[in-house]
C-alpha cells in the first residue's frame, strides 16, 4: 500500500545551547511522560528513525511499545529518558505506550507518520484561515491526515525544554482550521492532495515580532552589532535592575546622537517649550493635529504635579495606564523603566528618592509602529498610588511633544518580547527540539524594515541557528514581503524593497533556502493581504523545487552585458517574451547612498536593456524599489520579478 492509499484508508476509517530550563509538568512528576511536543493525534517523521524523549522518576526502568515493537531503556539521574524508534511507514494510525515497572505511564493514540512542517514568523503567518479570502470553500472542512499544533505566545530568558503553556495536537477539521495559520494550513492542504503524505503542522509565530527574538543569543553574539545586547540580556538574568538602568543609559546615548530636541526627559513639560500641546489620554490619531492623523513614530508625553514633603518620602507606584506600544518612562530626570505592549496597562514601582517635595514631572517617550498609539488611560486610573492607600490622580493636564520622523526609532530592551533578543526562540522554538521538522516556512520581515540593511545577515543567522539546534540541514521556505504602503513615484529609499532584496540574496546563497515571491499578492493599503491560498500555492512550488533541484529563488536577474551606455539583464527562469522593444518602468540607477535617478529600459525578447545616460557613473541598478505597488516584469510561468538591486562592477561571466 503506497502513502496515498494509506491516507485514503485512514480518511475512511476516521471519516549546542545552554542548559535547558524545565517547564512545569502536569500530574505526578514521577509518572513517565513524553516531552511536551509529543501528543496524541500528532504526526511523526516517516521512514526514518525517530528519537523520542521525556521525563520519569530518576533511574526508572521503562518500556515503550510502538508498531509491534518493544523498546527498553532507563531514565537518567535527572529523570530524563530517550529512545529511538525504528522507522514508521507513512500513514497509520499508530499507538505509542510508555510504561514504568509499576505500569504507570502515558499513551499516545492516533499517531500518524508523514512530514512535519514548522511555520514561524509574525502576523502574516499568524493570519488565520478564516481571514483569508481566496481559498476554495471545500478546503476549510479540514483533512483527517493533517494535524495542527499551535504554540502560544511565550518568551523566556533561557531555553526551555517544555512550554509555559502546553499546546495540544488537533486534527484539521471544520472546527479547528479557521483559527489556524492560513498559509501553513493551505500549504499542507495543497501538498497532501499531491503526494498523500500525512502532515503535522506547528505554528509558532507572533504578530509584530522582529527577527531578533527568534535567534539564540549564542548565534547573535557572533554579530558585532548584537554583542552588547547579548551582554545586557545576560546581566538581566542576574541583576535585573542594573540591566534596566544600563539600558536607560543606552537609550540616552541614542537620543543624544539622533535628536536636536535636547534632554527632554530631564525637565519634561517644565522646560516651557511652546511645542508642548494638550494630550487627552486617548489614541493620538484623534488629536486635532494633522501630523498625527496616520502617524506612526514617537511622541513625548509629560505632566507636572506637586507633592508634600511627607508624600515624597512614602513608598509609591506610578500607574501609567495603557500605552501603545513602547514607553520609556522618566521621573524628575531619572529612568523609571521601559516596556512594550499593544495597549497594555503599565505600573512602575518608584525607587526611594525618585519623588521630591514640591514640583515633580513625569516624561514618557512613546513609540508606536502600527495603527493606534500613545497614552490611552483611562484618565481616572492614571496617577501615583502610595503604599498607605493614598492615590494622587494625574490623569489630567498631560501634554505631548511631536518627535520628527527623521529621529528614527530608539533601541529596544533585549528582554522585550517582540523586539528583544532570543526570547521567542527560547520560549517557543526550543521546546520543539525533540521533534525534528521536515522543513520550515518563514514569513517575517514587516517589523524589521526599519533595520532592513541588517536583515540578510540576521536571516542567515536564523537559518544556521535553527539547523544547528535541530541537528539537521533543514530546508527553509522564505516568504518574501509583499507590496504594502506608499508607491514610489521617483527613486527613493525603501525599507521594504531593501528587505525583499536581502531575502532573495539569502536564498541565492543557500541551495536549501527557497523564496516565495508575493509582490503581486499584497495590498498597498493593508499590511495583512488576504490571498493566502495563492501564497501557499507558490510555497508548495518552492518546496518541490528544493526537493527536485529546480529554480527556487524567485526570478533571478544577472548582468549579461555592461557597456558604456547600456546594461543588459537576463533572468532565470526567463522572462515572458516581449514582441519587439517594449518599454519597462521601474528601473533606477544609483551612484551613492540616497542618490538614484530613474532610468529608461526596454524589453527585447527575454532580455531587458537599461540605458545609463541618466547616470553614467552609476554603481548600482535597482528595479521596483518601492514599499508598495507592483511592477510589470514576469517570468514565462507568470511569476512576478520582485524588488532587486545589482552592483554594476563588471559583466557577469
Amino acid at each position: 500500500m503506497n502513502s496515498r492509499q494509506r491516507v485514503a484508508s485512514l480518511a475512511l476509517a476516521m471519516a549546542g545551547l545552554p542548559v535547558l530550563l524545565h517547564g512545569a509538568a502536569s500530574g505526578d512528576a514521577a509518572t513517565p511522560r513524553f516531552a511536551a511536543v509529543f501528543g496524541s493525534g500528532m504526526v511523526l517523521p516517516h521512514d526514518e528513525p525517530v528519537a523520542l524523549t521525556g521525563q520519569a522518576a530518576p533511574g526508572s526502568d521503562l518500556t515503550l511499545t510502538a508498531d509491534g515493537r518493544t523498546y527498553r531503556f532507563r531514565s537518567d539521574a535527572h529523570g530524563a529518558w530517550q529512545t529511538r524508534l525504528a522507522p514508521l511507514h507513512a500513514g497509520g494510525p499508530y499507538t505509542l505506550a510508555l510504561r514504568d515497572a509499576r505500569g504507570n505511564g502515558a499513551t499516545l493514540d492516533d499517531v500518524l507518520a508523514g512530514e512535519v512542517w514548522l511555520c514561524s514568523g509574525q502576523s502574516n503567518m499568524e493570519f488565520t484561515a478564516a481571514m483569508s479570502r481566496d481559498q476554495p470553500a471545500g478546503v476549510m472542512q479540514g483533512h483527517p491526515a493533517i494535524r495542527l499544533l499551535s504554540v502560544a505566545h511565550q518568551t523566556s530568558l533561557q531555553p526551555r525544554d517544555s512550554f509555559a503553556e502546553a499546546p495540544a495536537w488537533q486534527v484539521a477539521t471544520a472546527a479547528s482550521v479557521p483559527s489556524f495559520s492560513a498559509l501553513c494550513y493551505f500549504f499542507a492542504r495543497r501538498k497532501i492532495d499531491e503526494d498523500g503524505l500525512p502532515i503535522g503542522l506547528i505554528n509558532a509565530s507572533w504578530g509584530g515580532s522582529a527577527i531578533e527574538p527568534w535567534i539564540s543569543e549564542r548565534e547573535l553574539a557572533k554579530l558585532p552589532a548584537y554583542r552588547h545586547s547579548v551582554q545586557l540580556l545576560q546581566q538581566y538574568r542576574t541583576s535585573q535592575r542594573q540591566a534596566e538602568l544600563a539600558f536607560g543609559d543606552d537609550w540616552v546615548r541614542w537620543w543624544q546622537a539622533h535628536s536636536t530636541m535636547g534632554a527632554v526627559w530631564q525637565r519634561g513639560v517644565l522646560d516651557g517649550s511652546p511645542e508642548w500641546r494638550d494630550a487627552p489620554l486617548e489614541d493620538y490619531r484623534g488629536y486635532p493635529d494633522p501630523r498625527l492623523k496616520n502617524f506612526t513614530g514617537n511622541l513625548w508625553f509629560s505632566t507636572s504635579f506637586e507633592l508634600s514633603p511627607a508624600q515624597a518620602l512614602k513608598g509609591a507606584t506610578f500607574v501609567l495606564g495603557r500605552v501603545d506600544e513602547v514607553d520609556t518612562t522618566w521621573v524628575n530626570g531619572r529612568f523609571v523603566n521601559n516596556s512594550f505592549g499593544y495597549g497594555t496597562r503599565r505600573e512602575y514601582r518608584l525607587e526611594p528618592g525618585m519623588l521630591q517635595p514640591g514640583t515633580n514631572q513625569f516624561s514618557v517617550f512613546v513609540t508606536n509602529t502600527y495603527d493606534a498609539g500613545g497614552m490611552t488611560g483611562p484618565a481616572d486610573e492614571v496617577g501615583i498610588r502610595f503604599d498607605d492607600g493614598e492615590f494622587v490622580h494625574l490623569g489630567e493636564r498631560w501634554k505631548y511633544r511631536f518627535v520628527p520622523p527623521g529621529t528614527g526609532y530608539p533601541p529596544r530592551a533585549p528582554s522585550e518580547s517582540v523586539h528583544g533578543i532570543s526570547g521567542m526562540f527560547y520560549g517557543m522554538i526550543a521546546p520543539l527540539r525533540p521533534l525534528v521538522p521536515t522543513g520550515v516556512i518563514w514569513y517575517q520581515g514587516e517589523s524589521s524594515t526599519d533595520n532592513a540593511g541588517a536583515y540578510g545577515e540576521l536571516l542567515t543567522s536564523l537559518v544556521r541557528d535553527w539547523r544547528a539546534y535541530f541537528g539537521r540541514r533543514l530546508p527553509f521556505i522564505v516568504v518574501q514581503l509583499p507590496n504594502y504602503g506608499s508607491i514610489a513615484t521617483t527613486p527613493a529609499e525603501s525599507g521594504w524593497a531593501t528587505l525583499r532584496n536581502a531575502q532573495q540574496q539569502v536564498a541565492l546563497h543557500d541551495p536549501q533556502v527557497g523564496l516565495v515571491v508575493t509582490q503581486d499578492l499584497g495590498d498597498d493599503a493593508n499590511i495583512h493581504p488576504q490571498r493566502k491560498f495563492a501564497v501557499a500555492g507558490r510555497a508548495l512550488q518552492v518546496a518541490r523545487a528544493l526537493q527536485s533541484g529546480g529554480p527556487a529563488d524567485g526570478i533571478v536577474p544577472q548582468v549579461a552585458a555592461l557597456q558604456a551606455g547600456t546594461v543588459v539583464l537576463e533572468f532565470q527562469p526567463p522572462l515572458s517574451l516581449a514582441a519587439g522593444a517594449q518599454p519597462v518602468a521601474g528601473f533606477s540607477l544609483c551612484d551613492g547612498p540616497g542618490h538614484c535617478v530613474a532610468a529608461d529600459a526596454v524589453q527585447r525578447g527575454s532580455r531587458v536593456e537599461i540605458g545609463r545616460a541618466a547616470l553614467p557613473a552609476a554603481v548600482r541598478l535597482r528595479y521596483c524599489w518601492s514599499d508598495g505597488g507592483t511592477c510589470a516584469l514576469r517570468s514565462l510561468a507568470g511569476l512576478p520579478v520582485g524588488s532587486f538591486e545589482l552592483p554594476l562592477g563588471s559583466a557577469a561571466k
